[in-house]
């Protein structure tokens, strides 16, 4: 039975998010005056479909993914209304427009999940552990934290990423904090037991207001958004190892995990159900804006490349990049596919 509850709840995530995501270049394309022959839901074999004007929608029998079709997308064509056709930076509007839509609805989430509730509005200390790091260091009560190791601390998370980054590093935490108008520096060197680290810092919390809200939801969706980069160029640079690399397969298992928790701990299992789809649709949003041929990204920079020569690549050229792209991209997720079902039946 957890398995249909999981492979439902997955089917309806993934829908749900590429619907949106197709959904974004659909709007930009039809505000922008592009033709858009076909609009769909699904992938495979058209299961029905309704021609409406100019448009065919249609759903297709696979209930992960869709596409929305435009005119020009991938071939020359004479029609004044082709993609193809339309100036460099109408064409970025609707490139951008899909990974656009991805994110706001993280950020609505966010904003659904946090209004009302109690949190870490500001990042000011309510208390330091006797005889703790912090207290050790200097840390004190109602001390607004300004930045760690540099870096601007608008929400707790930014705060969370610096101390999980120096604890494997080993490395001093340096915190810039404010108390009565008076700005100073604390180094705190944190103690560590059984490989955890500890610095001894309880933040105040308070019920969260509409304006509050909405600057936290701002700045966690950044903060989601500038993670994803981060484990990108680091994966890039090999400092993340395979094995921690997640695809279809595992996403799937993580959901099925939190599926699981719903089903025995209710409201809390839904909201952590809502937290998983936060990450995905972040994640989809800002991965599709990578220069990778294929993905939308790769069709930005080659917009890019023809704003500055001031001619575009040919077309053929282009869409054998972009095939090049989607094969190596189609061999890599069933190599970490493998690499996801070994993990989990070894």
């Amino acid at each position: 039975m957890n398995i249909i509850f999981t492979t439902l709840a997955a089917i309806l995530i993934f829908a749900v998010l590429v619907f949106i995501h197709e959904l974004g270049h659909f709007i930009a394309a039809k505000l922008s005056g592009v033709k858009v022959n076909e609009f769909a839901i699904g992938m495979g074999p058209k299961l029905f479909g309704k021609q409406k004007g100019e448009t065919l929608y249609s759903v297709r029998l696979i209930p992960i993914g869709g596409f929305c079709a435009m005119e020009g997308e991938d071939e020359n064509t004479t029609d004044e209304r082709a993609l193809n056709n339309k100036k460099p930076y109408i064409r970025l509007i609707i490139l951008v427009a899909g990974a656009f839509m991805n994110i706001l609805l993280g950020f609505i989430l966010i904003f659904s999940l946090t209004i009302g509730t109690a949190e870490t509005v500001v990042p000011k200390v309510n208390s330091v552990t006797e005889g703790g790091a912090a207290e050790a260091a200097g840390l004190q009560d109602n001390d607004v934290i300004l930045r760690a190791n540099g870096k601007r601390v608008h929400i707790i998370e930014d705060l969370s990423w610096a101390m999980s980054n120096n604890s494997r590093e080993n490395k001093e935490l340096q915190l810039e904090v404010k108390n009565g108008g008076e700005k100073r520096t604390v180094s705190i060197v944190p103690e560590t037991s059984n490989g955890k680290s500890s610095y001894g810092i309880l933040l105040k919390t308070e019920q969260n207001g509409l304006f509050q809200t909405l600057r936290n939801s701002w700045y966690k969706t950044g903060f989601y958004s500038g993670v994803i980069i981060d484990s990108f160029i680091s994966m890039i640079k090999g400092d993340i190892p395979i094995s921690q690399i997640s695809g279809p397969v595992g996403i799937v298992s993580e959901i099925g995990n939190v599926v699981e928790e719903t089903r025995t701990t209710g409201w809390e299992g839904f909201q952590s159900l809502l937290a998983l789809t936060i990450l995905l649709t972040i994640n989809l949003g800002v991965f599709n804006l990578f220069p990778i041929p294929a993905l939308d990204g790769g069709r930005i920079l080659f917009v890019l490349i023809e704003m500055v020569r001031r001619k575009p690549v040919p077309v053929e050229k282009e869409a054998i990049v972009h095939f090049a792209g989607f094969v190596l991209l189609i061999a890599f997720s069933i190599f970490i596919a493998f690499k996801d079902v070994f993990m989990l039946w070894g």
